[in-house]
């Protein structure tokens, strides 16, 4: 009896634990672990539960934290810092676009923008914004397939506040009614935005190739056919949609915070803890997908597919299970890492001699994937190489065959290991936003436990080697898909269409010698073999310095020795007390950039210069260590960072390597094809981009050649003229040599005998180097514009540049910052929230060294340059109000934060030195800049920044007003040519531009004039508006704005029509404002005249920049900044 009754005891016992494995998901977590103790709040005597046990935290991180579990299951980390000045947070929901209903594509990142708008105690769409501008901070937010992360920084006195604010996106969002149709908007821009970008096009074609039956297949992003319109074809309203999506998902138990800043850690989380624990608790509702994206039948499949740029791509996806539970030992880490090596032996090296490719990257997916994953391998391919894709294929399972023969090696994993400890053991600091943002969106594992919390799978930890051969099991010719993308495919016609980005492609089954028939032989001809030993691995980790008593820090570098041809200044590290040192080596060369020639062969030497390097000191990379090597041909400019034991042997190597260097016809080869790519795609990147980078460069900065120019010469450089123009780098030259860290005096002495005893260089005279010079625009209006050479791309950039005070003048560039950050929030509100110009709408201030303090205005959008133009000049006219109404109060708050945010100690040896090298670059020495900007900042008060907007910005009261709109148009748009816009008043062409762009064809420029001018706004605009559809309407057989069926195919909805409608009319009563102050500026004030040179005026009296090269030539330059100070050097000679 007693047996029994000890037998059914016994059976209840494994039932009930058997009962627990079965419904445990995986280890226990942190939302289930008991190690978490109930506290109260020190104030509000609020309950939560906090981890009692150690977080693994490096010994050399002095910040404090504090891992808790409120009442509702969110868990948050706080951390006190006691140096920073600017505070973060960042708040991550384990949900993401894996959830959108199949019927609504894009519902979670639509909701990502909709909680943005307001909540019951902050009810102002632009709250959030601008109580984080005004206080110098920034925010964002992303939506991935499996997060959707909020974050922010901001000064720290604010940070409360900042922390109220976001916590009620969560707890009571509006979802305002008329905020939907402005959000779906503006999610269809961002859409928009990157429909010519590759890596968007491409990542959605390998979604959509994948097995139909899992969401990892749907579209993400979202528009406005997926959400509007799909809407409104179900019969349900958007709003109801987005707020169930919320309700249904948005829950505390899957949610992550973190906070950091200078507060102490109960006070964090008192605020953690008041602010988010009335976020509604619902449990995991994170959904559980079944099968894998690769399925039998992804899988097994080749993929020809066409790119907007120039690209020659290889990819192979790898089905692999879920990697989560994996995260201690990393066996693809290890995997990725022999992937990408480019020593002897290596699969990289044998495609670079080949001339097939240029570089491997291996990597996992989302590690938050779960019940799958996949392993990507992306290869970089040469012309040459796709046409020999399917042996590249070879080469690489032959490459995973000799990793598999050879077994793991747990030297290599001792390697990786050796650095990731080093790393942590003497961790630097990271910005207060990137803390909370790794804290928080990549803290969703559900196997990573407490103690990990803070390091994650940061850290090398243990070697698996089962795990390693089981992954590499993974890879083999029976578990892939490949991806070839190509401009064009002379062996196959992409006749299908992926539908969002409108991709061609063709789908075929692999041939069976790529899949059963390969050969794994990897012996020859490949001759693949392990990698050496590293020998960048530091070996001597001792910090110099610390058995000396600490000092006052000393705030500038010595200039130890200053002759006719070089400068060595020097920095002990002493505020850190890392091995970690940085070097910085700038050799100033004979003027050898005088052409479009000079500039191609020196863009070609650099390329063959950094080809050969990846290759022999990538192990300096593995060993933690950075390095660029910069040939410009005006100058070599090293950096080296990292670990200081080995960073002068690797300089010193380099410099050998320099010295001797001699192209190989493959290098040169494979170098003149990336240079040709390079040059072809620059017209493919975002129009706003085009216009920052190029664009710029090319209207203030002299010699500067675009493009163009530069592939026109391309067929002169030969491989003889870029070995002739490295061999005469070093025959006369001077130097700047810059070394900071965990250096002694002597080793930056010896680092520079080094240098010279390599180079020998001989004293360069100062005639012999002209540095690039910054043009002085003269006071008047411009217009330099072009057309967008990618045919396909709808988006149009315009970037108001207004030319303010002297760059060498503090208060004025101190001033002009001010103003930018006064402006950003309600530029980008305007704009952007409330007129839906574009998903691009910002501001900034910048200046080249030298000339004048620049305010740039940007925006990217489907509408036409001049609409956009006018827009910004009526932002820029309503703006002086906003200052007037700028209460002294905000400003010297906003003051306060900024100067708060300058005074942050420098938190890494690399920024001290970035700090330290920027002024001796530049030549003006000014290493007390900081403190300089500081004591101006904090003597300025609000009529200084009425004052500036007067005297430059404000169009009606400037005596010298100067500013260049620059436009890029896009392709489907009708280019107006000069004669129009010196014909047309800019409210004609604006109007044109939009009803053509709304799908008035037939709208003859002349005859839109003649009715405008016999219209008037007498009676308001909508009798004007009516006669303009009565006019052209009944024209245009492209489309009906009074007609739901004739927008956007049917799909688009009412609301489409709203903003097209809005658009035109806002158009039209420019047009007939012509005359009235409210839309245009007096006439500009006399400066140059630039008709001879074949310049053009338009009504406006803006000049029209023809020809760029022919304005630049008639206007001055400004002066080479002059130094500041130099002292004298510590050594004489």
């Amino acid at each position: 009896m007693q047996q029994r009754l000890f037998f059914n005891a016994l059976l209840v016992v494994v039932f009930i634990w058997l009962f627990k494995w079965y419904n445990t998901e995986g280890p226990q977590n942190i939302e289930q672990d008991s190690s978490f103790v109930l506290r109260k709040t020190t104030e509000l005597n609020l309950p939560y539960y906090e981890y009692s046990g150690t977080l693994e935290q490096s010994p050399n991180d002095l910040r404090e934290y504090k891992l808790v579990r409120l009442p509702n299951n969110l868990v948050a980390v706080c951390v006190h810092d006691s140096t920073i000045t600017k505070a973060a947070a960042s708040l991550s929901v384990n949900v993401g676009s894996l959830s959108n209903p199949p019927e609504l594509l894009g519902l979670a990142h639509f909701l990502e923008h909709m909680l943005f708008m307001g909540s019951e105690k902050y009810p102002l769409e632009s709250d959030y914004s601008s109580y984080i501008f005004n206080n110098s901070g920034v925010y964002n937010a992303y939506t991935s397939d499996t997060q959707t992360t909020y974050f922010f920084d901001i000064a720290n006195s604010a940070l409360e506040g900042a922390l109220d604010r976001i916590s009620k996106f969560f707890i009571d969002p509006l979802f305002a009614p008329d905020a939907i149709d402005r959000e779906v908007n503006a999610v269809d821009s961002e859409n928009k935005k990157n429909l010519q970008n590759d890596g968007w096009r491409f990542n959605n074609l390998k979604s959509t190739l994948s097995s139909a039956s899992h969401p990892y297949s749907k579209f993400s992003t979202g528009n406005l056919e997926t959400l509007k319109g799909a809407s409104q074809t179900l019969g349900f309203g958007l709003r109801d949609q987005v707020v169930d999506f919320y309700k249904k998902f948005y829950s505390a138990d899957i949610m992550k915070l973190a906070i950091v800043g200078n507060y102490t850690t109960d006070q964090l989380v008192e605020w953690a803890v008041a602010k988010f624990s009335d976020i509604e608790s619902k449990g995991n509702t994170k959904l559980q997908f079944s099968g894998h994206p690769l399925d039998s039948n992804a899988l097994g499949k080749i993929v020809y597919f066409e790119t907007v740029g120039e690209y020659y791509i290889l990819n192979l996806d790898f089905a692999l299970p879920e990697m989560k539970s994996l995260y201690a030992t990393g066996p693809d880490n290890y995997i990725s890492t022999l992937l990408a090596n480019e020593g002897p032996g290596s699969l990289v090296s044998y495609l670079k001699e080949k001339e097939w490719a240029s570089g491997i990257h291996g990597h996992t997916a989302d590690p938050d994937y779960e019940g799958f994953n996949i392993f990507s391998l992306i290869i970089i391919m040469t012309p040459k190489g796709y046409e020999e894709y399917e042996n590249i294929i070879r080469a690489v399972f032959a490459y995973l065959q000799m990793l598999a023969d050879n077994g793991p090696q747990q030297w290599i994993h001792e390697e990786l290991r050796t650095i990731s400890d080093l790393e942590f053991k003497y961790l630097e600091k990271s910005s207060s936003m990137h803390t909370a943002l790794d804290l928080s969106s990549g803290s969703h594992n559900k196997y990573v436990v407490p103690e990990h919390y803070l390091t994650k799978d940061s850290l090398v930890r243990n070697y698996d080697a089962k795990a390693i051969s089981k992954i590499l099991k993974y890879l083999n010719p029976q578990n892939y898909r490949v991806f070839i993308g190509a401009q064009s495919h002379s062996k196959v016609k992409c006749t299908d269409r992926e539908y969002y980005y409108n991709v061609p492609y063709y789908l075929d089954t692999l041939p069976s010698s790529l899949t059963s028939g390969i050969s794994l032989n990897w012996k020859k001809p490949y001759g693949f073999h392990l990698p050496a030993q590293n020998k960048f691995l530091p070996e001597n980790t001792n910090v110099v310095g610390t058995e000396l008593p600490r000092k006052e820090i000393q705030q500038v570098p010595t200039l130890l020795r200053l002759t006719n041809n070089a400068e060595v200044w020097f920095k002990q590290d002493d505020q850190f007390l890392t091995p970690h040192g940085n070097i910085h080596l700038n050799i100033k060369l004979p003027n050898t950039s005088t052409s479009p020639l000079d500039r191609v062969l020196a863009q070609l030497v650099n390329k063959c210069i950094n080809r050969v390097f990846e290759s022999e000191f990538r192990a300096a990379n593995l060993a933690g260590i950075e390095y660029s090597v910069i040939y410009s041909g005006t100058r070599v400019t090293i950096t080296l960072a990292g670990f200081s034991d080995k960073l002068p042997q690797l300089l010193e190597a380099i410099l050998e390597r320099l010295a001797s260097f001699k192209i190989e016809q493959h290098i040169f080869s494979m170098s003149m094809s990336a240079l040709k790519q390079l040059y072809r795609n620059e017209r493919h990147e975002m129009p706003i981009k085009q216009l920052m980078a190029t664009r710029d460069q090319q209207l203030n900065i002299v010699p500067f050649w675009p493009v163009q120019a530069l592939e026109n010469v391309m067929d002169n450089a030969t491989i003889e003229k870029a070995q002739a123009l490295i061999d005469s780098v070093l025959e006369k030259s001077s130097s700047k040599l810059l070394v900071v860290g965990n250096f002694n005096e002597s080793d930056a002495m010896n680092i520079s005998k080094n240098i010279e005893k390599v180079f020998r260089p001989k004293p360069m005279p100062s005639y012999l180097y002209s540095p690039p010079r910054v043009v002085d625009i003269q006071p008047g209006h411009y217009i330099y514009r072009n057309q967008l050479q990618n045919n396909d791309n709808p988006n149009n950039a315009v970037v108001v540049t207004i030319y303010c005070g002297p760059a060498s003048s503090m208060k004025d560039v101190m001033v002009v910052n001010m103003l930018r950050r006064i402006l950003r929030g309600p530029f980008f509100e305007q704009l952007r929230t409330n007129e839906q110009l574009g998903y691009i709408v910002t501001s900034l201030n910048r200046d080249h060294d030298s000339g004048k303090e620049m305010l740039m205005l940007m925006v990217q959008s489907e509408s036409n340059p001049v609409y956009l133009t006018q827009r910004i000049d009526r932002f820029i006219r309503d703006f002086r109000q906003n200052i007037l109404e700028y209460s002294t109060e905000d400003f010297n708050a906003l003051v306060d934060a900024v100067v708060s945010t300058k005074n942050e100690p420098l938190r890494t040896i690399d920024e001290e030195a970035e700090l330290f090298w920027s002024s001796i670059k530049s030549g003006d020495y000014d290493f007390d800049r900081n403190r300089e900007e500081i004591s101006c900042l904090q003597q300025l008060n609000k009529e200084d920044l009425l004052e500036a907007w007067d005297k430059y910005i404000n169009p009606e009261t400037a005596t010298e007003y100067t500013r260049v709109d620059s436009h890029l148009w896009s392709a489907k748009l009708s280019y107006p040519t000069d004669k129009d816009l010196s014909s047309y008043s800019e409210g004609i062409v604006s109007l044109h531009g939009c009803m053509e762009s709304e799908g008035f064809s037939e709208v003859d420029i002349s005859e839109l004039d003649r009715f405008v001018q016999s219209s008037s706004l007498e009676t308001g605009i909508e009798l004007p508006f009516k006669g303009l559809k009565e006019l052209y309407i009944s024209k245009s057989r492209s489309v009906d704005i009074t007609n739901a069926s004739d927008i956007g195919n049917g799909t688009h909805g009412m609301e489409m029509i709203d903003v097209k409608e809005s658009k035109i009319k806002t158009a039209l009563e420019m047009a007939l404002g012509t005359n009235s102050r409210a839309f245009t500026r007096p006439a500009s004030k006399a400066g140059t005249d630039f008709a001879s040179i074949g310049m053009r005026k338009t009504p406006e009296s803006k000049w029209i920049i023809r020809n760029i090269d022919l304005f630049k030539a008639a206007l001055p330059l400004h002066g080479i900044p002059l130094p500041v100070s130099k002292p004298a050097p510590k050594h004489t000679e």
